[in-house]
């Protein structure tokens, strides 16, 4: 155990979940100088991360086997594969502040805007993420999208990491089976309806891209201690939570036949305990280097190819 851990011992879970009680925002805080909450616009190495506990597929498996769009094609892809998109109509960001100005930008989803239209000539572009959001709101986000858009379509969803968090004092305590299934069905009616037939035009084709949760503190759990917003120390590994969670929404994804973006196996070895590290101050949003980071694996999962 990290020295900067609680001594359970001496404090004993209950006192941890007390303390879990405590939080600030998680992907959701409003920071300084944030963009608004939606956008639009028409724009003219390989990613796996290093794994470790807790890993993207977690109790879930090995997430998607392949991309299925809305109108019943099907190409290359999975859990940790691409698309490998020949053509691009429109791009859609969705979830919660991490698409939303948290952190510290260049933002991801500007800079794969930029790429994506570079690779593919001028796009629309959609940005409906909210910060604070939970995936409960997803569904809202895609209902204010317009109802045709260019195809093919590319949504990138970031969210999951708001419901993890709100419900912190459960997830330590393992008494959050319900929480998680909640979380696994809201992404699911989102993903329903993104995959709608004729849900953006007759005909156009959509491929989602959904982020898992990531953890600035690689298994270790010691949030309080490394200054992050979260401040409480967990006496374990937060691995298993992580893991849960992580493998509620590959298994989602999978029986959508859509694509995982393993954001937290990319992210791994990379938090507080393990500088330089791809988080900012408050342990919850990407930095620069993290936007960047987050970009490129999305990049390369809708193009089959890593970034110029």
């Amino acid at each position: 155990m990290s020295t900067r851990s609680l001594d359970v011992s001496k404090v004993g879970l209950q006192a941890v979940v007390v303390g879990a009680l405590l939080i600030g925002a998680a992907c959701g805080g409003e920071d300084p100088g944030s963009e608004p909450g939606s956008s639009s616009t028409s724009s003219g190495s390989s990613h796996g991360g290093s794994g470790g506990g807790g890993s993207d597929l977690g109790a879930g498996g090995p997430g998607a086997g392949g991309t299925t769009s809305s109108s019943g094609s099907s190409g290359e892809g999975g859990s940790l594969g691409a698309a490998a998109l020949e053509q691009l109509g429109t791009l859609v960001v969705l979830g919660d502040s991490i698409g939303d100005g948290g952190g510290q930008g260049p933002y991801y989803y500007d800079l794969l805007k930029g790429s994506l239209a570079a690779r593919y000539g001028a796009i629309d572009y959609y940005r409906k993420a909210e910060s604070g959001s939970q995936t409960s709101a997803l569904l809202g986000q895609i209902n204010s999208l317009p109802a045709t858009l260019p195809g093919p379509v590319a949504v990138v969803i970031t969210s999951g990491g708001n419901d993890m968090k709100d419900n912190l004092p459960l997830v330590l305590l393992g008494m959050d089976d319900l929480q998680v299934a909640a979380m696994s069905n809201h992404i699911d009616q989102a993903l329903a309806a993104l995959l709608a037939p004729g849900a953006f035009g007759a005909g156009v084709d959509v491929h989602v891209f959904e982020a898992t949760i990531y953890d600035a503190s690689d298994g270790q759990g010691n949030f309080g201690s490394g200054g992050c917003v979260i401040n409480f120390d967990s006496p374990t590994s937060v691995d298993p939570f992580f893991g849960k969670w992580n493998g509620a929404i590959a298994e989602t994804v999978a029986a959508h036949g859509q694509v995982l973006a393993p954001m937290h196996d990319t992210f791994f070895g990379h938090g507080f305990n393990n500088p330089p590290e791809w988080y900012a101050g408050d342990c919850t949003h990407p930095n620069a280097t993290g936007h960047d980071e987050l970009h490129q694996l999305f990049y390369e999962l809708v193009t089959g190819e890593p970034t110029p």
